[in-house]
């Protein structure tokens, strides 16, 4: 694991108190205005952009770790194991965060925003219903995962910074509310934090003595 300050758990609680309270304040917004206003789709450029950082979901949520991984077998340092047991752990991190975010779907069926608004257009594919968004959901449990395993700014700037590029663009592909970003940012965070401080923290990193 690269050095640094482990993460507390008073700012992860302080961070997921932020997300939960813009949940409240979301639905009393305009949203469909806002994405209505907002989305271009003669903006050929941004509509790609939008596509491409759309798209890098699986790439970069399971890549990266998996990159990460493959380093740490090639070095001569002990500590082999607890790099595949935190790839492990990110996978299982987004595989569960996964499965709350498709029962959920399944659960509110809320249509998507291009379906409510004729204003809006449908830019991106979208499996199933809106609520919540999957995309952010793996993103921002990936994102979480890998801040709290790296706990260093070159690893949780960028790798939030993506997450949130992610969660954006599914605004503005027409596909999500942001009220539905706010929810899978705060499951896919939640997820990660919970597996993290709960079981891996506990079980796998090495005691101090």
């Amino acid at each position: 694991m690269l050095p640094g300050q482990p993460v507390k758990l008073s700012t992860i609680f302080i961070y997921l108190c932020g997300i939960l309270i813009c949940i409240g304040i979301a639905p009393s917004l305009p949203q469909l205005d806002f994405i209505a206003a907002w989305q271009d789709p003669a903006a050929t450029c941004t509509v790609s952009f939008f596509q491409f950082i759309s798209d890098s979901i699986s790439y970069i949520s399971f890549g990266i770790p998996v990159v990460v991984t493959i380093a740490m077998e090639f070095r001569r340092e002990s500590g082999k194991k607890q790099s595949r047991l935190s790839l492990l752990y990110i996978i299982l991190s987004i595989a569960v965060a996964g499965l709350i975010s498709y029962v959920m779907k399944k659960t509110f069926s809320e249509p998507r925003p291009y379906e409510i608004d004729s204003r809006i257009a449908q830019l991106s594919v979208g499996g199933g219903y809106s609520l919540p968004s999957g995309h952010t959901t793996e993103a921002f449990a990936s994102a979480m995962a890998l801040t709290l395993l790296y706990p260093r700014w070159f690893v949780f700037v960028p790798v939030f910074f993506w997450a949130s590029l992610v969660a954006t663009s599914r605004i503005y592909l027409g596909v999500h509310y942001p009220f539905d970003i706010l929810v899978g940012m705060f499951i896919g965070s939640s997820v990660s934090s919970a597996g993290y401080y709960f079981v891996f923290a506990k079980y796998v990193l090495p005691k101090k003595s």
